[in-house]
């Protein structure tokens, strides 16, 4: 008898093993809403790491943020011919790769995993191309897009931050700045015991060597995976710029981000996934449920916009023939519409930067309605928010095209990277007063390293900006 059921054992627990693992890794056939092999739509949700190795950064509203697309996703009964695919970093030296199923039995989202990573590979071209190709190979689909959940410093590159961050992690009180357009009111009353005060820049550049991906990697990776985005969302800070939406239009056909800071608890999902978890998604709707839920939301502030990549070549050239023609007088600087929370700014209202810069009204109207072709939806709140300082900082919107841009920014970082920007590039040839005599000339403008403006070079290093844009260190004995 016991030879009976020892025999009966062996048989039924390799049984019971291989079920087990179907249930933990594949969820079965019955449970789950059937979707086509080849799905009209793969969404993947990438979430790495936003912390540091002593503190998990933004963890808690990530997981939030997905458990929030869960419910969005159970309220609509399933996710149709869509599939859903998920990285998240849930510790520093740990990512893990699944896709999303809806189990109908039991109205739940369930995670599934496809495959384990360790380190960070994933801010690498190589290491990204990898997870898409992934992706690709196991939720094949007509359409691709794609949202990413972090930090963000827009186009900036993390070589520069690390070797300047101090320019975003000051504790001092900011102080009032009045020398902009839009005003930066710190708030009076800040104890530093306000709950959901922080925005998604919080630790932004916190060993950003070790954690944070440069766009061109991003552009890269995905066009190596030959996998080109119907869109791509960053719920992140400061990434509704142009240098941004420039170095993507081969990556993807629509870019939906923030100019400017965004709150903690990120996009509201809730509303805006039914909008974009879709063939044929609504922008302008995902950017009207921002909208409403900010300015119902206890902290009242943001922005949002959909930007068409597929036309930035012909922005590019058109700027190109504005930038042939006009250089921003320096005391027009100060009056451009800031939308960040830095002592020096980097991210200007793109459209308010072109009617500060265009002296001839007819320019500037055909670049407006270029902009305005681009931009495909865009919303802001009355004030915006940073808490880059560890203060609350407060910028009155009084214009909005719904893009940056950091052509006019003299803070160091700017000054150090946007010259290798594709943007730039495309835009800046080298013009000068000589072969161009229509330019408007200006004398070279000199800045110390820290960014302040100064009359004459100095002892030491100086940063000099030449009437054609270009910047430059020299180095005074």
């Amino acid at each position: 008898m016991t030879k009976i059921l020892l025999y009966i054992l062996l048989l039924v627990l390799p049984i019971l093993a291989n079920a087990r693992e179907v249930t933990t890794n594949n969820c079965s056939a019955e449970a789950n809403e059937s979707v086509s092999e080849t799905a009209e739509q793969t969404i993947l949700l990438f979430m790495p790491w936003s912390g540091s190795s002593s503190s998990e950064g933004l963890l808690p509203y990530i997981e939030d943020n997905i458990e929030t697309i869960f419910e969005a996703v159970k309220k609509r009964g399933g996710l149709g011919n869509c599939r859903l695919m998920l990285f998240l970093s849930e510790t520093r030296k740990k990512s893990t790769l699944y896709e999303v199923v809806y189990d109908t039995s039991k109205s739940v989202c369930k995670k599934n995993i496809v495959k384990e990573y360790s380190g960070q590979d994933y801010t690498t071209t190589e290491g990204l191309a990898g997870i898409l190709n992934e992706v690709k190979s196991h939720a094949p689909a007509h359409k691709y897009a794609m949202m990413l959940g972090c930090h963000g410093t827009g186009w900036t590159f993390k070589d520069t931050w690390r070797r300047y961050p101090y320019y975003a992690k000051s504790t001092g009180w900011p102080g009032v700045v009045t020398a902009t357009a839009g005003e930066r009111i710190p708030y009076a009353g800040y104890d530093g015991k306000l709950t959901d005060m922080h925005t998604r820049f919080i630790g932004s550049v916190s060993e950003i060597d070790t954690y944070s991906i440069d766009i061109p990697t991003i552009a890269q990776a995905i066009t190596d995976a030959g996998m080109k985005m119907q869109y791509i969302m960053f719920d992140d800070c400061y990434m509704a710029d142009v240098e941004v939406a420039y170095e993507l239009r081969n990556a993807t056909d629509y870019l939906l981000a923030s100019t400017s800071e965004v709150m903690a608890v990120g996009v509201p999902y809730s509303t805006v996934w039914p909008m974009l978890a879709s063939g044929t998604p609504s922008y302008s709707g995902a950017v009207s449920t921002f909208y409403t839920y900010y300015i119902n939301y206890p902290m009242p502030y943001g922005t949002f916009a959909a930007i068409d990549c597929s036309k930035m070549d012909e922005l590019a050239t058109a700027m190109s023939d504005i930038n042939a023609r006009y250089t921003l007088a320096d005391e027009d600087r100060n009056r451009i519409q800031v939308l960040d929370g830095f002592d020096e700014p980097i991210f200007y209202d793109m459209g308010d930067y072109l009617e500060k810069l265009c002296t001839d009204s007819w320019d500037y109207s055909q670049m407006m309605s270029l902009i305005e072709s681009v931009v495909v939806s865009k919303c802001h709140t009355e004030y915006i928010y940073s808490f880059i300082y560890n203060y609350p900082r407060y910028i009155k919107v009084n214009t909005f095209s719904g893009i940056t841009i950091s052509d006019p920014s003299i803070h160091t970082v700017a000054l150090e990277g946007k010259e290798s920007t594709s943007w730039w590039k495309a835009t800046h040839k080298g013009y000068t007063g000589i072969d161009n005599p229509n330019r408007k000339n200006s004398a070279p403008q000199v800045f110390t390293p820290e960014g302040k403006r100064m009359e004459k070079p100095q002892k030491g290093m100086n940063i000099i900006r030449t009437s054609d844009g270009m910047t430059k260190k020299v180095m005074v004995k």
